[in-house]
């Protein structure tokens, strides 16, 4: 009900109270007028958007973002009171919009809408509700429709980007901690040096000699690229957040494009709520890595910086690596820095809008440590 209906109501009650004070037959129609128009529109509109019957097709469930998705609609009713307006609610990644329809009573019409794909992740898209007013604009009816609703999986894009060059036999303060040996691969034995690891001594030839002996083994073709990403809350408002989660996938993608296309192995680690790790060896396990960025949760419990830690472990036969966040800190640079003093090539993806500031002074830093800072501005990537 509108205002207009409440006018019109308050009116009617006008127009019989007068009937029925002064008994004149002139009041009595207009009330009886006003009372019918208010049963005409309630009754055109009501039995228009009751007898709606929409059936919707979404040829695409997957898409990339920034492009649309064509949504199809066959729409009936059969009201057969004329009614002003049609109306439904699509819902997408990018919010509800509401869209005038075609209604005319007892005939199938056919109407096509480009449903938009700003952001990445999986989504809801469909027509979320209908609405229905009548010529006169007093009464505006509204339902839900249920059977109309599709999911689709927007994926981030990949850019080009440079992939670094990563040797094998990187020196540092920490390379001894670090392997570039395929432990699948044995080759033979030697004498032990100090920073072999001890799962390869050698221990029944070591007893049998009585000196420790460690296997050797053959070399990876590669080392192995590593990918990590800062998966925790953002913290921001919804809008600033989906920018931000964009551009680290977006970085994280364009990283593993360029490096799978440069023939090295790729990890990457994603620690959210359902932690999982995500690897290839070429070009044709891309879509492995744009599935699981697609998908993936900012929700991780933990800083960045703990993660950092646990990966310092795991990076025996790592070359490189790329660390995305959009939260430069002093620990995360520390261990920036830590990677690069240990043989490894670090490229650092900040995701910030900031060009100055205190965090300058950490940037200068970490260039002078030889790690690579990127700065992507979030909201620059989203357009």
């Amino acid at each position: 009900m509108t205002g207009r209906c409440i006018v019109l109501l308050a009116a009617c009650a006008a127009l019989l109270a007068a009937g029925l004070s002064t008994g004149a037959p002139l009041y009595y129609a207009l009330s009886a007028a006003a009372g019918a128009i208010i049963v005409a529109s309630l009754f055109s509109a009501a039995c228009a958007l009751l007898s709606l019957r929409v059936k919707a097709q979404l040829p695409r469930l997957h898409a990339q973002r920034g492009e649309n998705v064509s949504l199809r609609l066959k729409i009936r009713h059969a009201g057969f009171l004329p009614v002003a307006a049609l109306e439904l609610t699509l819902i997408s990644a990018g919010g509800a919009e509401v869209y005038d329809v075609e209604g005319s009573p007892f005939r199938w019409h056919a109407q096509s809408f480009d449903i938009p794909c700003p952001h990445r992740g999986v989504y809801s898209a469909g027509v979320q509700s209908a609405a229905a007013a009548d010529v006169f604009g007093l009464f505006s009816l509204r339902r839900k429709i249920t059977d109309c609703m599709f999911t689709v999986e927007v994926a981030p894009r990949a850019y080009r980007t440079e992939a670094m060059e990563l040797g094998a036999g990187e020196t540092g303060p920490e390379a001894p901690n670090r392997s570039a040996e395929d432990d699948s691969s044995p080759s033979g034995i030697r004498e032990w040096k100090d920073g072999d690891e001890l799962k390869k001594i050698h221990w029944k030839l070591s007893m049998r000699r009585r000196e420790l002996v460690v296997r050797t083994y053959e070399e990876s073709a590669k080392p192995d690229f590593l990918i990590l990403m800062d998966l925790s809350p953002i913290g921001a408002l919804r809008s600033q957040e989906m920018a931000i989660e964009d551009a680290v996938c977006e970085a994280a993608a364009s990283a593993a494009m360029a490096h799978l296309s440069a023939g090295y192995p790729v990890r990457m680690p994603m620690s959210g709520s359902r932690p999982v790790e995500c690897s290839g060896r070429s070009q044709q396990d891309l879509p492995r890595f744009i599935d699981a960025l697609t998908t993936v949760q900012f929700d991780c419990a933990y800083p960045f910086e703990q993660l950092l830690a646990v990966e310092m472990r795991r990076m025996q036969r790592t070359g490189g690596a790329a660390l995305i966040t959009p939260r430069l800190t002093a620990r995360t640079a520390d261990f920036a820095m830590q990677m690069r003093r240990s043989g490894l090539r670090v490229r650092l993806n900040w995701i910030t809008e900031s060009r100055g500031g205190d965090a300058n002074e950490i940037v200068a830093r970490l260039s002078l440590s030889g790690v690579e800072v990127v700065r992507i501005n979030p909201y620059a990537a989203a357009r």
